[in-house]
Formats: structure tokens, sequence, C-alpha cells
């Protein structure tokens, strides 16, 4: 089972590459070897949560490990931290200027169910509860999630906040009129996430 890349697998080899470059092709090589060795290990796993394995845990996981072979633990978490940062940015722009379209912002709630429903529910070991779901409001919170449970199971439950710190840096101010609520995440060692996204 080849690995695909990912973004986080880029910009993993963008640092080895720029600030390791005598050991890069090492590095490249641990991280790859690390990476194939989760994906066998979850190779088990719903197709559903597979989806957020591969794209997102496993090479955050591989990189977070392989970093730290040429620097301290604390700066590895900041350099994962750094890619999905990146990414989530990103995904800020883009959100934020489909968002110029007159009347689109009422639909976001909306289409934060939808994709709860498909992309975060229990068959990818999810634990949704939804709270309200309608007239312009989104509001569940998160009671199971796999990308805290699997970097806690990898012994990097700290890695679990570069997800979810992305969400905050995605959603927060697309719109005027959109408000998006956070106060706590299992990544961040609470009991739940408590998410909230609504018109005003």
């Amino acid at each position: 089972m080849k690995a695909k890349e990912t973004y986080l697998s880029r910009d993993f080899r963008e640092t080895a590459a720029q600030r390791f470059s005598a050991q890069a092709k090492q590095l490249n090589a641990a991280f790859d070897m690390r990476l194939n060795t989760l994906l066998a290990e979850n190779a088990g796993a719903s197709k559903e949560k597979q989806y957020h394995l591969k794209r997102q845990i496993l090479p955050g996981i591989a990189a977070y490990e392989t970093l730290q072979r040429v620097m301290p633990k604390e700066e590895a978490l900041q350099t994962v931290h750094g890619y999905v940062e990146r990414l989530a940015r990103t995904s800020h722009k883009q959100l934020a200027a489909l968002l110029h379209i007159p009347g689109l912002y009422r639909l976001v709630p909306g289409v934060f169910v939808k994709s709860t429903r498909s992309v975060f529910g229990p068959a990818a070991g999810f634990a949704p509860k939804e709270l309200q779901t309608g007239n312009g409001v989104w509001r569940v919170d998160m009671m199971k999630c796999p990308y805290h449970d699997t970097c806690a199971e990898y012994g990097c439950p700290k890695l679990c906040c570069c997800f979810c710190d992305s969400d905050d840096i995605s959603y927060t101010g697309l719109h005027p009129k959109l408000i998006w609520e956070r106060s706590m995440t299992l990544g961040h060692g609470n009991d739940r996430c408590d998410f909230c996204m609504k018109v005003r």
C-alpha cells in the first residue's frame, strides 16, 4: 500500500530539503517507512476513517516523529502545526472569497450539517451529538474523534491540537454575518468539542 502524497508529506519534504539538506535523503526514507508502517497498522479501519487517516492523521504522526530526529520535540510539533496552519489559511481565503456571492453565507450552517453526517460521522470514528441543526444554526458536540484517539494511541496527544486549531483558522471571520464558536476541544484536553456555526 503505497502512501499518496499529501500536503503534510510535501511540506515535510520541503523542510527536509531546505533545512536539513545533508540528511534529507535519510529523513525522507525514515518518513516513508514510518508512514507505511502506520498505514499497515491501520489497514483494517473503515473506508470513512481511512479518509482522515491517510489525508492528515498518519502523515502528521510520521512527520512529527521523523522531525524529532533533527529537532527538539516542541519544535517538531510547531513545524507540523505550521503545515496544517498554512493549509487552513488557504482554505479560509478560498471560502471567504466564495462567500462574496450574495446570500451564499446563509447556506453555510446547512453545509456543515451535511458534511458532519457524511464525513465526520460514526463510520469514520466520530461521535457527533447534534444539538441544533436548522434555522441557520449548526451546533454539534463532538464526543469522540479519530484525530484525538489516534494521536493519543501513538503517544502524541498534543499533535491533535494542530488539527483542532486549524478549524478556528479556517472558519473564524469568514463573513460578517457568520459566527463560528468553539470553546473546547478533545485535543486540548476537554471532554468534547463544542462546535457552532450560525448566521448572525
